[in-house]
């Protein structure tokens, strides 16, 4: 998970924060996980697990803002 995530992340630019802000969701770790680490989909968490766990380990996944009409 940490491979997925680290390509996609970046420090707080203000340095306020020792967290690593992921430009990813945990839905796209959870596909990735699927199609390029070879994990079967029955076997991984939901992604709402899957965001927890990333936040445990230090990451902080940014909301994707949905684009307004």
């Amino acid at each position: 998970m940490r491979s997925l995530v680290d390509a996609q992340s970046q420090a707080d630019p203000k340095f306020k924060s020792t967290f690593l802000y992921a430009r990813i969701s945990a839905r796209a770790v959870r596909e990735a996980l699927v199609s390029q680490k070879g994990y079967e989909d029955s076997k991984l968490p939901s992604r709402q697990t899957l965001g927890e766990i990333l936040n445990r380990l230090g990451y902080r996944l940014k909301k994707h803002k949905k684009p307004s009409h």
